[in-house]
C-alpha cells in the first residue's frame, strides 16, 4: 500500500505522529495523512465504516466548546463505498444539475429564488454562469417597456430614458391635477390660471385648497371629538362651567383680585394690585410701595421699576381700600394659592407693626399669623381658582399628572391680568355643553 504526504498539513516532508497513546500513534490538526479520516470525513467522502471497525490513529484538536479532545482517525482502506438506490443516485444527480444548462456541477448547486434574484426566469438549482448571465442581461433590460439594451448604462433604476421620460411626465401631471382639486375629495378647488399666477408670485405653498364642504366635516369631526371627550369627564367640567356661567350671569357679586410682586418667595412683597368685578369694572388699580428694593429680576418680568413705585402707597394705607372692594363679593384669584398668601403676608407684616403679637404667638412661623391678619384673611369669601377652572376647561394632561395649568397671557400687570382672567371665565362660560 503506497502513502501520500497530506495535503490537508502544510510541510513538505510525510507529517508525522507526535506521540503514541494504547499503541496507536497520535497526530496534531494539520499534520495528518491523507489516508487517515475522522468519520465525519468518511462520510463526506462517501463511504462508511465496516462493522467493527477500529481506529489506526487519533487527533488532538480543539473542539469548540468541547476543549482539547481526542478524536478517533480510520483508514481509508479500512471503510466500504456507500451504494445509492436509483432514487437516491437520481437526486444526488439532480442536486449537481443547473435547471436552465442542464451543466452537471461537481458539488451540488445552491437554490436560488426569485424574490432574491429577480433577474431569474425560474426557481431552482442553477450555476453560477446562468445566474451571472440572466443579472448581466436583467440590468440591461428596461422593466416597464422590457427593451433590452445594449449597454447597461441606458437603463437606470431599471427604466430607459423613453420609460422615465413618460414616468416623468404623468407625474408632473397628476402634480398639476392634485395642486387644481380638494386633497380629501375630486372637487376643483382652483384653475390652472390661479395656479399658474401662484407659481409666478411664489405662493406655490397655497395649494391645493382643501374645499368648504371638506372643511366643515373636518370641523365636525374635530367638534365631535370634542365633545366625546368632555363627556368622558364632564363630571369635573360641569362644575366648572356652572361656576362661569354663574359668575357672567352676576359679575357685581364677584371681585377679581391680581397682584404684582417683589418675586416668588414667601415672603414677596406687594408692588401692584387690581381689584375689578366679574364684567372688568375697574375697583381698584394702584401701585404699592414694598418697603424694599424691587430686584431686578421681578422688574424683568412686570415693568415696575422702584423709581415708579418711590411715592407710592404702603400696602397698609390701601387696605381700607381692599377691603371696601372685596366688602360683600366672592373672591377670584388665577393663582389662588400664591396671591392669598402674598396677602396674608402684607396683612402679617401691617399688623405687626401697628400692634405686635400676643405672648405666645410666633410672629416668624410660616403657620401662625397675626390675629387680625388671619381675621381678614377668614372673613373674606374666597371663591374657585381660576386656574385650576381654566385648566379643567382646556383639558391638556400634565406629564406630571393632573391638567395642566395655562398661561394667563394678561401681560404681567395687575389689572390687565384680571381682565385676562374675565376673558377665560367667559370662555369658559360660552362654550357649548357637550350633550
Amino acid at each position: 500500500m503506497t502513502t501520500k504526504m497530506s495535503t490537508r498539513g502544510t510541510h513538505s516532508v510525510p507529517p508525522q505522529p507526535t506521540e503514541t497513546r494504547r499503541g496507536l500513534p497520535v497526530y496534531e490538526s494539520g499534520r495528518v495523512p491523507d489516508y487517515l479520516m475522522t468519520q465525519r470525513q468518511v462520510k463526506e467522502a462517501g463511504r462508511r465504516l465496516t462493522p467493527g471497525q477500529k481506529p489506526r490513529a487519533y487527533l488532538w484538536c480543539n473542539l469548540r466548546h468541547q476543549g482539547w479532545q481526542q478524536v478517533d482517525l480510520f483508514h481509508i482502506e479500512d471503510t466500504r463505498a456507500v451504494r445509492l438506490s436509483p432514487l437516491q443516485q437520481a437526486q444526488k444527480l439532480a442536486r449537481r444539475t443547473c435547471i436552465l444548462c442542464a451543466t452537471v456541477a461537481a458539488d451540488p448547486l445552491p437554490e436560488r429564488d426569485r424574490p432574491h434574484h429577480p433577474w431569474l426566469p425560474l426557481s431552482g438549482r442553477i450555476c453560477t454562469p446562468c445566474d451571472d448571465a440572466h443579472d448581466e442581461r436583467w440590468r440591461r433590460t428596461c422593466g416597464r417597456c422590457e427593451t433590452e439594451f445594449q449597454q447597461p448604462d441606458s437603463v437606470v433604476h431599471r427604466q430607459c430614458a423613453a420609460c422615465r421620460e413618460i414616468r416623468q411626465h404623468g407625474q408632473d401631471l397628476a402634480y398639476r391635477l392634485a395642486r387644481r382639486h380638494c386633497p380629501d375629495c375630486t372637487v376643483q378647488t382652483a384653475t390652472r390660471e390661479e395656479i399658474a399666477a401662484a407659481d409666478d408670485l411664489g405662493q406655490a405653498f397655497g395649494y391645493p385648497r382643501t374645499c368648504d364642504g371638506c372643511i366643515a366635516e373636518r370641523q365636525q369631526q374635530v367638534e365631535d371629538a370634542r365633545r366625546a371627550e368632555e363627556r368622558a369627564r364632564w363630571d369635573e367640567l360641569g362644575p366648572v362651567r356652572e361656576w362661569a356661567r354663574q359668575v357672567i350671569a352676576a359679575p357685581h357679586e364677584y371681585a377679581i383680585l391680581d397682584t404684582e410682586t417683589t418675586g416668588l418667595e414667601s415672603d414677596a412683597a406687594v408692588v401692584e394690585i387690581s381689584i375689578t368685578d366679574g364684567a372688568g369694572t375697574v375697583l381698584l388699580d394702584t401701585l404699592v410701595h414694598p418697603g424694599r428694593p424691587i430686584p431686578e429680576d421681578s422688574t424683568a418680568i412686570h415693568g415696575i421699576t422702584d423709581q415708579e413705585v418711590s411715592r407710592a402707597p404702603s400696602f397698609g394705607a390701601i387696605l381700607p381700600r381692599i377691603t371696601a372692594a372685596l366688602q360683600g363679593r366672592k373672591v377670584i384669584i388665577y393663582n389662588r394659592e400664591f396671591d392669598t398668601s402674598v396677602l396674608a403676608y402684607e396683612l402679617d407684616r401691617h399688623h405687626q407693626k401697628q400692634a405686635p403679637a400676643l405672648p405666645g404667638t410666633d410672629a416668624w412661623s410660616g403657620r401662625l399669623r397675626h390675629p387680625a391678619a388671619e381675621e381678614w384673611m377668614a372673613d373674606q369669601q374666597w371663591s374657585r381658582c381660576a386656574m385650576d377652572a381654566y385648566a379643567v376647561h382646556v383639558g391638556e394632561w400634565s406629564y406630571w399628572g393632573g391638567w395642566r395649568w395655562q398661561r394667563l397671557n394678561g401681560g404681567h400687570r395687575a389689572l390687565s391680568d384680571c381682565r385676562a382672567v374675565v376673558d377665560c371665565i367667559r370662555e369658559m362660560a360660552d362654550t357649548p355643553d357637550p350633550f
